[in-house]
């Protein structure tokens, strides 16, 4: 499982669940671990920037960081395989 979508899911369901600065840390972490090609990680790192990027208002009038989040979060569940729904029910714990 995936911490920084987790945390980007998270926040998705209550952005007041997450701080700022827990979504910074989590936007530089991931894309810290962008030295692959692989999909699923630049997918983790552009979702977890998105959410980051919400809070900045200027940015966030010019580009919809939202949807953004969401495209991506589907990207990485594509290109990985992975099931939503075990994430899902990691939130509800």
């Amino acid at each position: 499982m995936n911490k920084h979508i987790l945390l980007v899911m998270k926040w998705l369901k209550d952005k007041d669940s997450v701080s700022l600065d827990e979504l910074e840390k989590n936007k530089n972490e991931a894309h810290a671990a962008t030295d692959t090609n692989l999909v699923g990680v630049w997918a983790a790192a552009y979702a977890a920037a998105s959410t980051y990027h919400v809070y900045n208002a200027a940015a966030a009038a010019d580009y919809d960081y939202v949807s953004q989040t969401v495209y991506w979060l589907g990207k990485y569940f594509e290109t990985t395989g992975e099931d939503k729904e075990e994430y899902l029910k990691e939130l509800e714990k």
